[in-house]
């Protein structure tokens, strides 16, 4: 289970995106360059499609759970059903021949042993990554004929794999991309399919909440945060125009918990950004910062900041970089992402600052810890 993050103590998405980031901008950094290709992939109902026979038959394999826990745990999936509510009418009982019960404790944990196996079936020809059910699989090498067939062929693993689960794979909303620093093959799109239908290519794909570019310089992503903070922001703009009694300290308490978490997803990922894109984030907290005072354009950025209380995104991101990266190698072996970190080394072919390069620069990592 080492690739699945998804619902896994010390495991987040900001673990997984970093991750999946460094391995691909690790390989455009080997002599020759290579590609990556990745496929994002798109499981159908998928808690709700879990074969209980075949997790009871993978708790007994697998999980080395048998007795009258298993029992208890064969009762529990078999014992449901539903019923609808119409008016003040009920619908007689229909019982739930499959799937987990979503809201539970356990919904989670046995999904997650549901897909044992996935993972080594996949590694064979590619590198995979799992987040409960969202699975991204991809492959790095210089020859683009040999990433196309690999990629493929661990497509076929997997439908083999899924025919086996009852699992169905979407692939109206699965989706594959291509990263590259060389620019001819920029506009290149792959010849990926799954049982004979073709999987459409994103340039900018998004995972678990990170919008991706094929060179990694986090633009679109920056941009998506500025965006999706900006509509938030007009609602504070909204309520500062209306008499609602609301005062500085409410709009301080709406943005640090409403906007700010926006501005500051996905740090350890971006913040290697140029320090142009990274002044973006800044000048949309300025703005917030102006609505909680109610200081005019004139005057200065630091008087409007320290009226609000408020300090600038860089140096919370450095002190919340250190604790992170510190946190993270602390976790050992158990953290895929962990034990990459403890045992990656800089080659910046491309002489382009990465995470953990400039994570590495600025001291931020203690290995001691």
């Amino acid at each position: 289970m080492g690739a699945q993050y998804g619902f896994r103590r010390g495991h987040g998405t900001t673990d997984q995106v970093l991750y999946t980031c460094k391995k691909i901008r690790d390989a455009q950094n080997n002599k020759p360059t290579n590609h990556s290709m990745a496929v994002f992939l798109d499981l159908s109902k998928a808690f709700d499609r879990v074969w209980k026979h075949k997790l009871i038959i993978k708790l007994h394999e697998y999980g080395r759970i048998n007795g009258r826990v298993l029992a208890w745990i064969h009762d529990f999936l078999g014992r449901r059903v539903i019923r609808v509510k119409y008016n003040n009418t009920l619908s007689d009982n229909c019982k739930i021949s499959h799937g987990v019960p979503q809201g539970s404790v356990l919904n989670f944990i046995l999904f997650a042993i549901y897909l044992i196996g996935i993972e080594d079936l996949l590694t064979r020809r590619c590198e995979v990554g799992i987040f409960a059910d969202d699975i991204v699989l991809w492959k790095s090498r210089a020859q683009v004929e040999e990433i196309e067939s690999d990629v493929n062929l661990a497509l076929g693993d997997l439908r083999e794999f899924a025919d086996h689960h009852k699992l169905i794979l979407n692939v109206n909303k699965s989706y594959v991309s291509f990263f590259t620093t060389n620019k001819k093959l920029y506009n290149y799109e792959p010849r990926v399919k799954f049982d004979g239908q073709n999987i459409s290519t994103v340039k900018h794909p998004k995972y678990l909440g990170f919008l991706l570019d094929p060179e990694f310089t986090c633009n679109k992503h920056i941009e998506s945060l500025i965006t999706k903070s900006r509509r938030r922001l007009n609602i504070l703009k909204y309520i500062s125009g209306r008499d609602w009694g609301a005062n500085a300290e409410t709009f301080r308490t709406t943005y640090i918990a409403l906007i700010r978490p926006i501005l500051e997803y996905g740090l350890p990922a971006y913040f290697c950004s140029s320090d142009s894109n990274l002044q973006k984030l800044e000048r949309v907290q300025l703005s917030a910062a102006r609505i909680i005072t109610g200081l005019r354009n004139s005057s200065p950025n630091k008087i409007v900041l320290y009226e609000a209380d408020l300090q600038p995104l860089r140096f919370r991101g450095e002190a919340g970089l250190e604790k992170y990266f510190n946190k993270l190698i602390s976790y050992g072996s158990h953290n895929r992402t962990s034990l990459f970190l403890r045992g990656w080394k800089s080659n910046q072919m491309l002489k382009k600052n990465s995470p953990m390069s400039l994570a590495t620069e600025l001291n931020l990592i203690s290995r001691e810890i």
